[in-house]
């Protein structure tokens, strides 16, 4: 904690209406109501201490935007490209990125950059109260602290690389791997097909990745019971064009996740968590008022702007 404390001791502490959410989910969480929390690989990099990791895991996410860059509904039809199923999209973009030229892997003294953007709600319906936000982050390729297999969600890159070379090509046998290396959190009963998608959707987070790899990792996707993709393409925060990947969740779900992927190379942009039904979400803290949701409001989005193997922290490409 004193490690992670350090890493953004410079980060401005939210308000309360910023943190609600977040407080709202771990409730729920410990009574096993709503929705499993969201994996993403190296979340110590968001976080400045407990509150604030639940507020900061919501912040890696992306979808449609507005014209004027705030989170704005999903719009059916906004793309005139009809996609197909999930098997033929997924099919497709395994079959793409395998024909990708071989990833060396990074050097042990070597550092992963990564420049994203993101928008969160920040709690409130209909739209945010702040801009997007551009951040750079630095994760040393080789970390031993986050190889120890003690690290829960968190491994580092070269665990993550060296993990995804190794992929079996039965996709039942990846998904069997997938969830051994991302378990559920201790007293969870998470639906199978729900840990397989939460899973993959980190593995498809890492960088660099073994092409061989994430093909193999759409295929598997692709056998998951549920998982679907949307009928036109969207957009991601930054304005460029992505498929939506989801898993279709139960009837009483009011949101649900999506990872995009960017539908030339077949890699992925970004993530995002959509409204799905018309809603009022309430707060057990008594003083925050309930507050009313739309279907296709857009909660929190990301998008991968650039990553690169550097030499150094600070350094960029």
């Amino acid at each position: 904690m004193t490690q992670v404390r350090d890493f953004r001791a410079d980060a401005p502490a939210p308000d309360r209406a910023r943190l609600a959410p977040g407080r709202t989910r771990l409730t729920e969480a410990a009574q096993g109501q709503g929705r499993t929390r969201r994996l993403r690989a190296d979340w110590r990099l968001a976080a400045v201490g407990a509150a604030v990791a639940v507020t900061a895991a919501a912040l890696l996410v992306a979808g449609t935007v507005g014209g004027d860059g705030s989170p704005d509904r999903v719009t059916p039809g906004t793309s005139q490209t009809a996609l197909g199923d999930a098997a033929e999209v997924l099919g497709r973009a395994a079959d793409t990125v395998e024909r990708y030229d071989p990833v060396s892997a990074p050097g042990t003294g070597q550092w992963i950059y990564e420049k994203t953007m993101s928008q969160s709600s920040g709690g409130w319906p209909g739209g945010s109260k702040e801009p997007p936000r551009t951040d750079e982050e630095w994760m040393k390729y080789a970390d031993p602290r986050f190889e120890n297999w003690k690290e829960g969600d968190d491994h580092s890159p070269r665990e993550r690389f060296r993990f995804i070379q190794q992929l079996p090509d039965d996709p039942a046998e990846l998904l069997k791997k997938a969830r051994e290396f991302y378990p559920s959190g201790e007293g969870e009963n998470e639906p199978r097909a729900q840990h397989d998608f939460r899973a993959l959707s980190v593995l498809l987070d890492t960088y660099p990745m073994p092409p061989e790899g994430l093909a193999k990792v759409y295929r598997a996707l692709a056998t998951v019971p549920g998982v679907d993709v949307g009928d036109r393409l969207v957009q991601d925060v930054a304005g460029r064009d992505a498929i939506a990947v989801y898993l279709d969740v139960n009837a009483r779900a009011n949101q649900r996740p999506e990872i995009l992927i960017d539908p030339s190379t077949y890699e992925l942009v970004g993530q995002r968590w959509v409204v799905l039904r018309d809603y009022e979400e309430q707060y057990p803290d008594g003083e925050t008022p309930p507050r009313p949701w739309k279907a296709g409001d857009i909660v929190d989005q990301s998008a991968r702007l650039e990553t690169a193997v550097v030499d150094a922290k600070g350094e960029r490409p």
